[in-house]
């Protein structure tokens, strides 16, 4: 999410007896072995972002932090734990490079972070519903939902229901095109989003997790300004949507 900076720290195959201390602001967030790998996530801006081996007794990444980052929001950074005497700076990783580095690797668990900066890792998913398949055509009430439509519902449904206690919110957004005047555009954008929130409410999910709301014509995915009626309906099919906006938290830190 926009706000939040996921780190992947890993520690390559060495042959080292000494746990890597992972520092974030000069709290330790985890001791990686090697072959291990650990995820979390802190607020974009900049951290002080370290790692070292055998600091003991002195602990200078919690003493003295010298490595810092600017970490922006909504990017997942792959560092590797460095393991050459007195070396305290990740080793950035990105693309191709970071998958293959993980690979083979384990995630480590067994260290509880005392990190203040590392907060749960929140997810944002997006999807995106036509009304053409949801809703019999220019309709957005309950009687207007086609089989089809009820069907796709489920699934998201089932998708929602898989993940519990991680949900923290689902946003239903209405769209319609721009063919015809603003306010029935707004209204029917409204109706269909309460349609579709009241379907999810139907098969379980929880009524406090979801605000319906809709946007009118206000945020168009494709511009049809030309052609004959039934080339600007076809043409603004994919402006006709309800999208669902879920967030929540995965495990981390």
């Amino acid at each position: 999410v926009p706000e939040q900076a996921q780190i992947v720290m890993y520690r390559g195959q060495d042959a080292g007896k000494e746990a890597a201390h992972v520092y974030i602001d000069g709290h330790l967030q985890s001791a990686l072995m090697p072959g291990g790998y650990t995820v979390f996530c802190t607020p974009a801006g900049e951290h002080a972002l370290e790692s070292y081996i055998g600091d003991a007794p002195l602990y200078v990444g919690k003493r003295n932090p010298a490595s810092f980052a600017k970490l922006s929001g909504g990017q997942t950074y792959v560092l590797e734990a460095p393991v050459m005497p007195h070396q305290s700076t990740p080793i950035v990783h990105t693309g191709k490079d970071a998958q293959q580095s993980l690979q083979g690797l384990r995630r480590q668990v067994h260290v509880i972070s005392r990190a203040p900066s590392v907060v749960p890792c929140q997810t944002e998913t997006k999807l995106s519903l036509r009304s053409d398949v949801l809703f019999q055509f220019g309709k957005g009430g309950y009687n207007d939902l086609t089989a089809e439509g009820r069907s796709q519902l489920g699934q998201v449904v089932q998708e929602i229901q898989q993940q519990p206690g991680r949900i923290s919110g689902i946003e239903v957004i209405g769209h319609a095109d721009p063919i015809g005047k603003a306010q029935p555009n707004q209204t029917l954008s409204q109706q269909r989003a309460e349609t579709v929130r009241r379907v999810l409410l139907e098969q379980g999910v929880q009524s406090q997790l979801v605000h319906a709301s809709g946007r009118g014509s206000s945020e168009p995915v494709v511009q049809c300004n030309s052609g004959s009626r039934s080339e600007k309906i076809a043409c603004n099919a994919p402006n006709r949507r309800v999208e669902l906006v879920i967030q929540g938290t995965q495990n981390g830190g």
